[in-house]
């Protein structure tokens, strides 16, 4: 009970920070539109697809992967062990991001000259310090990870944010009077700022508040030491399946921006007008990736949790965490898909002042399930040393989505949506293939609507509730324009009752006990509405 309560905590926090990360995020998103207009976007967008592949095939895999390593050894005792997977992880990942890092740098315009989007070469360079930082950064918080340190992983990834976007606003404010393309290099500075501000947070906090592991150390004499070669072995031998299969996911969105450009050319689209439907997918990214941010930190300490059950040979504690990280991840998509489909035309006037491209949240709001989904199941397979089948499951669906995402995003009727129909193979295809390995190596029966029956129908009743809150509406804006300041208090309005139906329903169903919500903290039962109180069991 003290591990599930831990976990559930380090969730609650890890959700909270990333949240208020995200939301600085997506607040900021309409100011850049601002400054860089819908082009400029279009092309800040196809950077970061860029910067986010080369992220994840240096970054990505380094931090579940020191996670792995430093739960694993922890869980055996071997502290010492531990704080050198630390100090082996990071020299590591200082080469290869300082490497990768440079050879960015040097080959930004060849290669975006080649891929047909010159325009983005110029901010590729500018986030090429940012590899190496990365790296390092990922290898601190991997350490976080594994030990259970989620406050400061939480903190960092604030401080990071907050640095990001101030900075990327002012220089891009200060560029772009120059040029369009320079203004694009200038939003990117601050991605580098905001990573090593972060980093120093960490090796403070490291060197603050954990100094007492060293007295902890020196009284396991009994503990068998690991070698520094196997040490490294491990971190390379976990890190490479998990940065490949991260690398094949964010290779989609590499391929929705060298694939989804060319065949909006072909469709019909002059260059400014893709590079704005572009923008328009960047825009529909950066919304779906609001709940994904809770579904991450159930990932996060997912893995840790797992690991260690494994290690134990605690089988049927593995089982139970499985199912429990489903459970809190499909209850979390579930009501996010009702919500941002049905509100997204007040969402897209309150962020970004206009409706153009709402639709595309309106459709596309239903793959969070599926992208939920292959998270979770990703994490699951990393923490039971099954790495290279999600592998070989991503490469699948990713084989798919470039066909499909071909065939229907050059077909001028379809353009931009095309890219909706990939991703649901992208999704479905590892889904349906992760889902049958899982529960064949843990010869367990895992049911998907018996895990979401409660979430649904409790969305159900939340999507009749919002649609009777919005019947009004359209008589209301007969007489007053739909603008972000009337959008806006509608729309929080609508979230929070919607919430709160949500909320009740799950109660009344026994889908959130009181005992779900005490191993996050007892507070909050205490500041929840009496009616709902009186409902916990």
């Amino acid at each position: 009970m003290g591990e599930e309560h831990s976990a559930a905590k380090g969730v609650f926090i890890l959700s909270l920070a990333g949240m208020v990360a995200k939301f600085i995020s997506v607040f900021y998103t309409p100011f850049l539109v601002g400054i860089l207009g819908d082009a400029g976007y279009g092309i800040y967008s196809k950077t970061t697809e860029i910067f986010v592949f080369i992220y994840a095939i240096t970054c990505m895999g380094a931090q579940p992967a020191v996670a792995k390593v430093v739960s694993e050894l922890s869980a055996l005792g071997n502290e010492e062990g531990a704080k050198k997977a630390l100090r082996i992880s990071r020299k590591f990942y200082i080469m290869l991001g300082g490497g990768l890092g440079i050879l960015m740098m040097v080959l930004a315009i060849p290669l975006c000259n080649l891929f047909g989007i010159s325009d983005a070469a110029y901010g590729v360079m500018a986030l090429g310090p940012c590899v190496l930082i990365t790296c390092i950064l990922s290898a601190y918080r991997g350490y976080m990870q594994g030990k259970g340190h989620m406050t400061q992983i939480a903190v960092s990834q604030v401080i990071e944010q907050l640095i990001n976007v101030i900075l990327s606003l002012l220089c891009a404010y200060i560029l772009v009077q120059v040029s369009t393309v320079l203004g694009n290099a200038g939003a990117q500075v601050g991605t580098s700022v905001g990573a090593l501000f972060a980093t120093l947070y960490l090796i403070y906090s490291l060197d603050k508040k954990y100094s007492q592991e060293e007295d902890e150390i020196e009284s396991l004499t009994n503990v068998r030491k690991v070698s520094e070669k196997k040490i490294l072995r491990k971190v390379i031998m976990y890190s490479i399946p998990i940065t490949l299969s991260t690398g094949m996911q964010n290779f989609g969105g590499l391929v929705d921006m060298v694939n989804v450009n060319n065949r909006l050319l072909i469709a019909g689209f002059d260059k400014d007008s893709a590079n704005a439907l572009y923008g328009q997918l960047g825009m529909y990214k950066t919304l779906l990736s609001v709940p994904l941010v809770i579904i991450t930190s159930i990932g996060t300490t997912t893995l840790p949790a797992i690991a260690k059950s494994m290690v134990l040979n605690d089988r049927k504690e593995v089982k139970r965490k499985i199912a429990y990280a489903f459970k809190m991840a499909f209850s979390i998509a579930i009501p996010a898909i009702v919500g941002l489909s049905m509100l997204s035309e007040l969402i897209y006037v309150t962020l970004y002042n206009q409706t153009y491209g709402h639709k595309l949240m309106m459709i596309g709001a239903f793959l969070l399930f599926l992208s939920t989904m292959t998270q979770i199941q990703a994490v699951i397979m990393q923490s039971i040393n099954k790495l290279y089948f999600i592998l070989g499951t991503f490469m699948a669906g990713i084989t798919v989505k470039i066909i499909v995402n071909y065939i229907f995003v050059g077909i001028p009727g379809i353009n931009i949506y095309g890219v909706l129909i990939g991703n649901l193979f992208w999704h479905l295809i590892p889904a349906i293939l992760n889902h049958k390995k899982l529960c064949e190596i843990m010869r367990m029966r895992l049911s998907i609507p018996k895990l979401v029956i409660k979430p649904v129908i409790a969305s159900v009743f939340m999507a009749g509730v919002i649609y009777l809150l919005k019947l009004p509406l359209k008589y209301v804006f007969e007489f007053i324009s739909l603008s972000r300041l009337t959008a806006a208090p509608i729309t929080i309005v609508i979230i929070a009752i919607g919430g709160i139906v949500y909320l009740y329903l799950m109660i009344l169903m026994g889908g959130i006990r009181k005992s779900d919500i005490q191993t996050i903290s007892p507070k909050l039962i205490r500041i929840m509405p009496r009616f709902m109180r009186r409902k916990l069991r």
